[in-house]
């Protein structure tokens, strides 16, 4: 009885709040992997496609429609195919994620899912599922409307390309530099 107490104590002083608890189950995060996923919103629109990521903070996302997001941890690249327009913007290596945005939040876990809630944001509450050291899903709840992001097919791998990290836009497509500084 006492081993049993002194266990419950130590996870309690190991795991005091949801954040700790949910970043202590995303070893997939520290990783490299491949997913597809699906995003669907309150309104019925849906997006699909493939992601890239490779630890620390290096990301591709290829979009059903063709759209690229892309980061190498220095740049960011947002290509929309539509408009022929492609963002790159310099993130002089800062990063964040889902665990960053989430230490702002206050938060509750049920299980395999976690609510997080802070009803001074434009998305009040974020809802996570997670399984074997991954994200499965997170919805996105803004006061009128929300979106779910769904992955499937993860895949733990060592093998992506450099080259999708550092991406080059179609040589056609305008390159708009440093939006958001001007």
């Amino acid at each position: 009885m006492k081993k049993i107490f002194l266990v419950f104590a130590f996870t309690s002083l190991l795991f005091s709040n949801p954040y700790d608890e949910i970043k202590s189950l995303l070893g997939g995060l520290y990783k490299s992997f491949t997913a597809n996923f699906t995003i669907s919103g309150s309104s019925g629109n849906l997006m699909s496609g493939k992601i890239y990521y490779q630890y620390p903070g290096k990301l591709h996302v290829k979009t059903s429609d063709g759209g690229v997001i892309a980061t190498n941890g220095r740049y960011l690249w947002i290509y929309n195919p539509a408009s022929g327009r492609c963002m790159k913007q310099d993130v002089g290596g800062t990063g964040g994620g889902i665990l960053g945005i989430l230490k702002s939040y206050d938060g509750k876990r049920s299980g395999d899912s976690f609510i997080f809630r802070n009803p001074n944001k434009k998305i009040t509450e974020i809802g996570i599922r997670v399984s074997k050291g991954m994200i499965r899903s997170v919805r996105f709840q803004t006061e009128d409307s929300s979106y779910t992001v769904s992955f499937s097919n993860v895949q733990f791998s060592g093998g992506i390309r450099a080259s999708l990290f550092n991406y080059k836009p179609p040589a056609s497509a305008q390159v708009i530099e440093n939006p958001l500084n001007k």
